[in-house]
């Protein structure tokens, strides 16, 4: 018994895009290592992503909307500028108007600073569920590299008490300035990246994983798998490599070489994948990115199986990730709206 995770789920567009249309069109395509990514249909958005994640999330855990007293949003590509997109999701979930709302956004870190504020917030005053969304389509300029490795997704945990799958053992989180690095100004539409060749991503990496295990009074060995924010499928492991994680911890985590850079979403996303094949009593580390870094530690409990027993309706990582179809660079043009007049 205790506060934890009770339920989980991913959604992810059925649109993808091979590298190989970046080459025809551009003559290159700068991810290292992604091969496809996934595209938004022309009629979704992060909150259309977010209710599917949400529900899927809800299914899993086996309880009624109405009991969430919590609703935590991240995202860094919203509809609106001003509006809280968690109201929005709100109502598309439940006629539940008494519950405590917010919006996380301003990093590719807002999903995991929802979780783990969603778990303060239940913990401190325990009030029904809290439900926690990471759902994003980061936009960029289509005439610079640092635009080809975004994809879309979303992600979902309802924490709670009860009988948990999975438990928080510690968090350790960091904050700095990376000057020039993946921002964009009030006004604009499309993230930009100065590229300033600055790694700011392996300092904040190395020393919010190095601080957990510190408090934790953990060695890497004990850690059965690593999950990370990817912007690729390549730069989060370089990040890391010196840490000493066994290979076996970087297998399930790594998904970005199919899905792209799902920005906030990104690590919330792999976990769930991770939950997907979890057994009792393994421990997982998840480590977002963004102007810092939130690390934090999950013990898998072994309600986990059966658990996933009890939901087979609910689809997995996997179940979205092989319901796909691919798309030509002209078609991916007009689902992102970069053809059209109107910008959602």
């Amino acid at each position: 018994m205790g506060i934890g995770i009770i339920g989980y789920g991913a959604y992810l567009p059925k649109y993808r895009i091979k590298a190989e249309e970046y080459v025809k069109a551009w003559g290159n395509f700068s991810a290292p290592g992604v091969m496809e990514k996934t595209v938004p249909g022309y009629d979704e958005d992060v909150i259309t992503m977010a209710v599917e994640a949400a529900r899927n999330a809800i299914n899993c855990a086996g309880i009624a909307p109405d009991s969430i007293g919590t609703l935590y949003l991240g995202t860094t590509s919203g509809p609106y500028g001003e509006k809280p997109l968690s109201s929005t999701l709100l109502a598309a979930l439940t006629g539940n108007e008494d519950v405590r709302t917010a919006d996380f956004m301003g990093s590719t870190r807002a999903g995991t600073s929802a979780f783990l504020g969603c778990f303060d917030r239940i913990a401190a005053e325990g009030k029904g569920a809290g439900l926690v969304v990471a759902s994003d389509i980061p936009l960029g300029p289509l005439d610079r590299a640092s635009e080809h490795p975004f994809g879309a997704g979303s992600a979902a945990y309802v924490i709670g008490e009860g009988a948990p799958i999975a438990i928080l053992e510690g968090s350790y989180c960091t904050s700095i300035e990376t000057l020039g690095e993946r921002f964009r100004r009030a006004g604009e539409l499309y993230t930009r990246d100065l590229e300033l060749r600055v790694n700011f991503m392996e300092q904040c990496l190395q020393k919010s994983i190095h601080g957990l295990l510190g408090a934790l009074n953990l060695t890497p060995e004990k850690v059965d798998h690593l999950v990370l924010q990817q912007p690729d499928a390549a730069k989060s492991l370089k990040a890391v490599g010196k840490l000493g994680f066994p290979d076996k911890a970087l297998g399930l985590g790594m998904i970005a070489a199919y899905t792209g850079d799902t920005g906030v979403a990104s690590p919330l996303l792999s976990l769930a994948h991770v939950l997907d094949h979890a057994q009792g009593s393994e421990r997982i580390v998840v480590a977002s990115y963004g102007s810092g870094s939130d690390a934090f530690s999950l013990l898998v409990q072994d309600g986990i199986v059966q658990r996933r027993a009890q939901s087979p309706e609910v689809p997995t990582f996997k179940d979205y990730l092989e319901k796909k179809e691919y798309v030509d660079y002209l078609t991916y043009l007009k689902f992102k709206k970069y053809l059209s007049t109107f910008k959602s």
